[in-house]
């Protein structure tokens, strides 16, 4: 196995490392995701498919635009998920991060 493969798995080994300490985090953003999705079927009177793949578009900050909340409840929940979107690309990205330090610590030997 090269280095750069070896580098690779290390990263890998370092990211999952840090997943499974946060876990019980990611888990409960998710799940927040989800019910997101499912408050906002009930108050846009969308099918909870719809809503779910709305609330992992707005969440994830890739909005398309298809699907726009148009009560003031349902916007305010769309804010939420917005923000608890970007609770969990920060830590994914946190975590991320903290793989590739690790990481570099390591190959570079100190």
């Amino acid at each position: 196995m090269n280095n750069e493969q070896n580098e690779f798995f290390t990263v890998v080994r370092f990211f999952s490392k840090y997943v499974f300490i946060v876990r019980h985090l990611f888990i409960v953003l998710l799940v927040q995701m989800v019910l997101g999705g499912v408050l906002i079927s009930y108050l846009e009177g969308l099918q909870v498919g719809e809503s779910i793949y709305f609330a992992f578009i707005t969440g994830l900050t890739i909005g398309y635009g298809d699907i726009e909340p148009v009560t003031t409840w349902g916007r305010v929940v769309s804010v939420g998920i917005g923000i608890n979107g970007m609770l969990f690309t920060g830590l994914t990205v946190a975590v991320a991060t903290r793989a590739l330090a690790d990481t570099v610590k390591q190959f570079s030997g100190e």
